[in-house]
């Protein structure tokens, strides 16, 4: 039995790997992956990436900020009231309100991007330029 599946992975991975065999394959996973990336650049991928980045800066800056002024001291400040704070908690909501901000930049240039294709063999780079 062992003999068996290792003659059939054998032949999965050599024809596969032939041109020959899998000469269409190849050719319909990059023409799937073309018309991927033309839909999602149709789509609106940089509205998404805005709607997304504002919600995770917000929400960061909402939880940074309570974090870090929410103290356990009651209403009046005394001795120890840095070491009151959820510092971890607050480091963590502007680690993720930094994301979503760096999403929100990237968002709002994405009409400006190159476009990156990824193919059989090769990885192409294009950029229109117009002035």
């Amino acid at each position: 039995m062992r003999a068996f599946r290792t003659v059939v992975v054998a032949l999965l991975v050599s024809g596969l790997s032939t041109p020959g065999f899998a000469g269409d394959l190849q050719k319909s996973i990059a023409k799937a992956a073309q018309q991927a990336d033309t839909q999602s650049q149709k789509t609106g991928g940089a509205k998404a990436a805005m709607w997304v980045g504002s919600a995770l800066f917000v929400g960061g800056m909402g939880v940074g900020l309570y974090a870090f002024m929410n103290n356990k001291n009651g209403e009046f400040s005394e001795f120890g009231e840095a070491n009151a704070v959820n510092k971890k908690l607050g480091a963590a909501g502007v680690s993720v309100a930094f994301a979503g901000g760096i999403l929100m930049f990237l968002g709002s240039r994405a009409k400006r991007a190159p476009s990156v294709t990824v193919g059989a063999g090769q990885v192409t780079v294009s950029k229109r330029i117009s002035w």
